[in-house]
């Protein structure tokens, strides 16, 4: 079976529904409200999803497939590393100027879950920890020192970006944070430049 012929499944329509109406709106929607607007049965809901912290979990490991897909998908596999590395950031504005854009969901999720409920804040965790990652991995094919430094200063950018525009309402953070990243991997390209030669 091709992707194009795959037929989506309740549990399939339940988890993309419910992502974005709980991205939209918050995780605290009932259960009423859900089967309501996505059209099936309360019983269909439960047989795929016991619990609503079930469901919640499922949608923010949906959302972080999304999340990832999204970034990786506007970079240009050809260019340099320091140039695929800079345009996730052009992947960041572009997502921050749709009409759909509610910052963060792993970190609304916090907010308004995650001290309550461990396995949401677990699902939190596993994204942000997948994220780190993937940012380490392109920071290593730059070549640079302290690789793990240089990843964790990107990647607070890229959250700090996303926190920005939420408040903000203004896309432009992602330029600014992409200006502030360039400097970052400038600095650390010239301590590669400036160790002495053995």
């Amino acid at each position: 079976m091709t992707p194009a012929e795959h037929t989506e499944t309740k549990r399939e329509l339940i988890i993309k529904e419910a992502s974005r109406m709980m991205y939209e709106r918050g995780t605290g929607l009932g259960v009423d409200t859900l089967v309501s607007e996505i059209g099936v049965a309360k019983m269909t809901l439960y047989k795929h999803f016991p619990t609503k912290t079930d469901l919640i979990v499922a949608c923010l490991q949906h959302l972080d497939d999304c999340h990832r897909a999204r970034l990786s998908g506007q970079i240009d596999w050809s260019s340099s590393p320091r140039e695929r590395l800079l345009s996730v950031f052009d992947s960041l504005r572009e997502w921050f100027a749709t009409p759909s854009f509610r910052g963060c969901a792993f970190v609304n999720a916090t907010v308004e879950l995650a001290d309550t409920s461990p396995p949401v804040r677990n699902a939190v965790r596993e994204h942000k920890t997948a994220m780190r990652a993937w940012v380490v991995k392109l920071v290593e094919e730059c070549e640079l020192p302290n690789t793990n430094f240089v990843a964790s200063q990107i990647a607070q950018l890229m959250e700090g970006a996303t926190t920005t525009a939420l408040l903000e309402r203004d896309p432009a953070a992602a330029d600014i944070a992409q200006a502030t990243a360039l400097q970052v991997l400038d600095k650390a390209k010239e301590s590669v430049v400036s160790l002495p030669s053995l």
